[in-house]
């Protein structure tokens, strides 16, 4: 008959200390109980304590055994605890320690949920972790940051991005699915996958597509907002299931273009994404309430109320499953499915799609909206 094999946890030598020290205090106990008199020893519980007290050498003295029996078993309890008491604490130390340099070193899953977790590391993320500083989305669970930077570099970023205990990194390479799956994405509230500087613009957005795709399969409903090296690889970035997708490229590129008609448009933009303080632009849920209203009603009681202005209406993205924008005829398209269902994963890809309506005319209803973009009163600075 085959016996069933020990966990982990049993076969290491602290559990094997702990059950030395539990039989140590049974046997004790129950023999200082029925050796002693009542009136040393009134109970159970009474003799427990003493095995206690004098395993530990705390040495209370309000329980003295009177037998010679009883001061043999103390003799016995006294030489064996130090013992055991010692290595036990040793054991329990070292364990801390240990963690504590795994989870330096990036080698233990998170243990937390709402949390934020950005795949991979770029010049860019120091602002980007500002600015959800600046959102309030570090305060509460913190962030995940999963690269295979060495460690040296990762102490150099800890210093950098000063979150102390609320930052947590899981080291390895951002498309293996044993690694993201430290960083616990089921859990998580938000996910950015970043192009990595030490990659060509190619193997940067060939990554961020196989990470995407592990993402996506352990965290259907999250959603993950990706940045793309090269215009040609956005497609398979949005089929891979990203949420939203950023070029950089195209971002810059058109504010320098606007420059030429409006130079002031970089001081609103910088006000909007609150890149020299807090973000001048939030997003407000619309209540039931607000839905029965057309636009002028409601952005004029919001100026009225707290003087924010309001700038355009959001309505949030429908369902999307892999294989409603998959094209069957294309083999990238075709390897993607496949990857998905050869693990045994949903297709889901979450909400995706979302869209903005900018300056509305003021009869547009918002029944079918679920918010507005809003710019803080006093954004950007007082005026001259």
């Amino acid at each position: 008959m085959n016996k069933l094999p020990l966990p982990d946890w049993m076969r290491g030598g602290t559990f094997k200390l702990a059950l030395a020290i539990v039989v140590l205090l049974s046997l004790s106990s129950t023999g200082i109980y029925f050796i002693e008199s009542r009136a040393t020893v009134p109970g159970l519980f009474s003799a427990l304590w003493w095995s206690v007290v004098t395993m530990t050498t705390v040495g209370y003295g309000d329980i003295v055994p009177a037998t010679d029996s009883g001061k043999l078993i103390g003799i016995l309890v006294m030489a064996s605890g130090i013992g055991l008491v010692s290595t036990l604490t040793g054991n329990l130390a070292s364990l801390l320690v240990e963690r504590k340099a795994k989870k330096r070193k990036g080698l233990l899953e998170v243990k937390i949920s709402g949390h934020v977790i950005i795949l991979g590391w770029n010049s860019s993320v120091p602002g980007l972790v500002r600015g959800l500083r600046e959102n309030g989305l570090l305060e509460r669970d913190g962030l995940v940051l999963v690269t295979d930077l060495p460690q040296e570099r990762r102490d150099e970023i800890a210093f950098q991005l000063d979150l102390g205990e609320r930052l947590f990194f899981v080291a390895g390479k951002i498309a293996q699915e044993n690694v993201v799956h430290k960083s616990r994405p089921d859990h998580a509230s938000l996910i950015y996958i970043l192009r990595q500087d030490d990659m060509s613009p190619h193997e940067s957005d060939q990554q961020s597509i196989y990470a995407a795709l592990t993402v996506r399969g352990m965290a259907p409903k999250v959603p993950i907002y990706a940045e793309a090296a090269q215009a040609e690889n956005r497609v398979h970035l949005l089929r891979a299931g990203v949420t939203e997708l950023i070029d950089r490229g195209e971002i810059s590129s058109g504010v320098l273009a606007l420059l030429g008609t409006a130079p002031p448009a970089w001081n609103l933009i910088q006000a909007l994404l609150g890149l020299h303080g807090r973000p001048g632009l939030v997003l407000r849920p619309l209540s039931e309430q607000d839905k029965g209203l057309c636009w002028g009603e409601y952005s004029g009681n919001l100026r009225q109320q707290d003087g924010g202005l309001a700038m355009a209406l959001c309505q949030t993205a429908r369902s999307l499953a892999l294989e409603d924008i998959l094209d069957a005829g294309s083999a990238l398209d075709q390897f993607i499915l496949e990857l998905f269902q050869s693990h045994g994963r949903e297709t889901k890809l979450g909400r995706q799609g979302a869209s903005v309506l900018v300056n509305p005319p003021d009869s547009q209803p918002l029944a079918s909206y679920d918010g507005v973009l809003v710019l803080r009163a006093g954004a950007g600075g007082e005026a001259p």
